[in-house]
């Protein structure tokens, strides 16, 4: 790869690194490496070896260097709930162990006698499948704003129309869950609260899929995720919407949400105990620094640490009235920081495999200067996903968008002459994924 110099970057032998710098660029593709962020903070000296190994020299970036570990300090600080602060690293360093605790879970394979984990391949390509996705998708922001407008004006919980709204959604996602993971990016409802647990309900069941569970458990998650938050309906709109940061009172009384959700969910019944694990305790923390009951590690039911983690993220991607919503990419770079702090490191390492390395719906340009949006993942290579070509090498737009596969795709399959170099962030070249539909 050619040393060409880039602004604020510098050119730093391997055998120089130091914990704390931000390596902006290595001395050959990252396909070739297993770092698998194109670009990341050095934390510790064992991703300085790993480094070694790979490359003789990296680009770094001395000025974020100092930005993101002022950064860093300020995230550790908010443990209750996420910042929007760009913290990085490699996760290609850390091995993925079990998705989560060793009981719940089934296995994909099992010498001892446990359960086989069931593999859902996706049966439908994304480019049919987003038709359906589409129209059930719809459908489904329609009926949440309908069931949170009935318990907001009766106090009753329509539960047959939750129901009747999941089981689409998780129908999409089993058949292909790409097509309903990228209209959650396209697609935004009149209302956070809306648009949220449509979202969340996507992410939990594209998690559970990715996890192997079985489909009454994957349907139990979805479901939960559509109804964790239904306490918030006794909230006033002024407290959910202020754009201002809470104060100490403010915040407990949002924290109240959560005895407010099991009361409604108690008064309705018909629902399953892991649905009201998932309800009672997804905003615990996995080091102890959640709510109400400030439970730690394995005390937190499995299928809460699922759904924390799909709401954690999915406030980081979505706009609210007091933080800034991040882009796909930077959101799954925050992520990682978690790890072993707000959510056990299985758990975030396995979501970021749901993810992806560049997720559905992020903008990105190749090594070639051509610019596409990511609409699918490989899972055997999250760093060459399925995209959809928009601008050509001299950044010209294409007359017909091309859908390219870029593991499978010849001559795209050669990774020394192709690849995606970097993460663009949404405008760039004029282009907002989120209005770009198949």
């Amino acid at each position: 790869m050619a040393s060409v110099m880039y602004p604020k970057l510098e050119k730093v032998p391997t055998s120089n690194l130091q914990p704390g710098y931000y390596v902006e660029r290595l001395d050959r593709p990252w396909i070739e490496t297993p770092f698998m962020f194109q670009g990341f903070f050095i934390s510790d000296q064992d991703e300085i070896k790993q480094l070694q190994q790979y490359c003789e020299y990296v680009f770094v970036d001395r000025w974020r260097s100092q930005e993101e570990s002022a950064r860093s300090t300020a995230a550790r600080q908010h443990t209750t709930q996420p910042g929007t602060g760009n913290a990085s690293g490699t996760w290609g360093a850390t091995p993925v162990k079990t998705a989560l605790d060793q009981a719940e879970v089934p296995r994909a394979t099992s010498t001892s006698g446990g359960r086989k984990r069931a593999v859902y391949p996706s049966t439908v390509p994304v480019e049919r499948e987003i038709a359906a996705a589409e129209i059930t998708h719809n459908a489904a922001g329609h009926a949440v704003k309908s069931f949170i407008t009935k318990l907001q004006q009766d106090g009753n919980l329509d539960l047959d129309l939750v129901k009747q709204t999941v089981e689409p959604m998780m129908e999409s996602v089993l058949r292909n869950p790409d097509a309903m993971v990228w209209l959650s990016r396209m697609q935004q409802h009149d209302s956070y609260s809306y648009h949220h647990s449509v979202n969340c309900t996507i992410w939990g069941l594209a998690f559970a899929r990715h996890l192997g569970l079985d489909k009454q458990a994957i349907y139990e998650i979805g479901l939960g995720c559509m109804l964790f938050d239904v306490g918030k309906t006794r909230l006033s709109n002024a407290l959910l919407t202020k754009p201002e940061a809470l104060s100490p009172h403010e915040v407990q009384a949002v924290h109240h949400h959560v005895e407010y959700s099991l009361a409604i969910l108690e008064k309705t019944g018909g629902l399953t105990s892991r649905i009201m694990d998932m309800v009672r305790s997804h905003h615990e923390r996995f080091d102890g620094s959640g709510y109400p009951h400030g439970l730690k590690g394995n005390d937190i039911p499995t299928f809460a640490k699922i759904a924390g983690m799909v709401d954690c993220y999915d406030a980081l991607v979505s706009p609210r009235p007091y933080a800034k919503r991040l882009s796909a990419y930077d959101a799954i770079r925050e992520t990682y920081f978690w790890r072993g702090k707000l959510f056990q490191s299985e758990v975030v390492e396995q979501f970021m495999q749901v993810v992806g390395v560049f997720p559905t719906g992020a903008l990105v340009e190749l090594n070639t200067g051509a610019v596409a949006v990511v609409i699918a993942q490989n899972e055997e290579r999250r760093l060459r996903p399925r995209i959809m070509l928009l601008l050509d090498e001299r950044k010209r737009r294409l007359p017909h968008f091309e859908i390219v596969d870029l593991l499978h795709d010849r001559p795209w399959e050669d990774a020394k002459r192709f690849w995606i170099d970097k993460h663009l962030q949404p405008g760039s070249y004029g282009i907002d994924p989120e209005k770009l539909y198949l």
